[in-house]
């Protein structure tokens, strides 16, 4: 999945690029709600209290992201745990540093299946057949939603999978070319109420808690190089994590700030649970699933991907 030419050219570029200093990191981040420990952090000054100069550089797709670690312009990245494990199965060596937003029954209903108007859908078997749209084949959500099919006895190959790029949820589903589509807010309140449609299944209420939607990665040679300021931005996380849990109002004003979400958007919706340490056991879900599915095929040693 990842070109062996973007992999020469990003440690070519590495061995090139200047070092940074310690306490001074670039970071990619996506303009998502789940990665609200950054923003916070960012906004609350929580990062230089921790000794950290922080800059968030302009970011991508997952993809470019890994890409743009390898080639040393960015530091720490937040990427899926998906596109992480895809990319170590490929030969790049990466790290896990953080997570932020996981799954929890309390956010459940911020992830489902929207279905438009006029497909008859009530029941996990009835998507036998149909078209469903995802944001990412081998995507987060596209992984979990699997995982719920299997939970459910439906084969999904007897489902047609078509990747939509989120910000085309609700245009393709009313457009009609699809039967319904994996969608997390605010795109699938947006999907629904432009096809005039229904949220068929929150199937994230089945799905383990725990489970991170980002990773925050690096190269292992920069952890190994970095392990002190790796060290203050995990503690600039943890203490972000204890603002968001006790400040959801001003929570939801830095978010807005950072992904430019209306925040009349984000106060209808709640927002992601934020743990920051990475676990092994939510390592080891994903790379199952994603084995059973042939998107892996080297072994991964998952205890080994968690930076010290």
């Amino acid at each position: 999945m990842f070109k062996r030419a973007i992999l020469f050219a990003g440690v070519f570029a590495a061995s090139a690029a200047p070092s940074w200093a310690q306490t001074k990191i670039a970071i990619g981040t996506p303009p998502i709600a789940e990665v609200e420990a950054a923003f916070v952090a960012k906004d609350e000054g929580l990062f230089e209290k921790n000794g950290l100069t922080v800059d968030f550089l302009p970011t991508g797709s997952n993809q470019t992201l890994v890409a743009a670690l390898v080639a040393g312009s960015h530091q720490i990245v937040a990427v899926s745990p998906t596109v992480l494990l895809q990319a170590v199965d490929s030969g790049i060596d990466l790290v896990v540093v953080a997570n932020c937003g996981v799954t929890a029954p309390r956010t459940a209903k911020n992830a489902g299946l929207a279905v438009r108007s006029g497909v008859d859908i009530n029941k996990p078997e009835d998507l036998i057949g149909k078209k469903v749209g995802t944001p990412s084949i081998g995507g987060t959500l596209d992984i979990l939603f699997r995982q719920w099919l299997k939970q459910k006895n439906v084969a999904e190959k007897g489902i047609t999978f078509i990747e939509v790029p989120i910000p085309n949820t609700a245009d393709v589903l009313k457009g009609g070319t699809i039967d319904a589509i994996i969608a997390g807010e605010p795109s699938l309140g947006r999907a629904v109420s432009q096809s005039n449609g229904k949220v068929a299944f929150n199937y994230m209420t089945d799905i383990p808690e725990g489970l991170p939607y980002t990773t925050f990665v690096a190269t292992r040679d920069w952890a190994k190089g970095n392990a002190a300021t790796i060290k203050s931005f995990r503690a600039a996380f943890g203490q972000a994590a204890e603002f968001v849990a006790a400040n959801q109002g001003k929570t939801r004003e830095i978010v807005s700030k950072y992904t430019k979400l209306p925040i009349e958007v984000l106060n209808k919706i709640e927002l992601p649970e934020c743990k920051t340490v990475p676990t092994k056991a939510a390592l080891d879900y994903f790379d199952k699933a994603m084995r059973e599915g042939g998107m892996l095929t080297g072994k991964i040693d998952t205890a080994g991907l968690i930076a010290p």
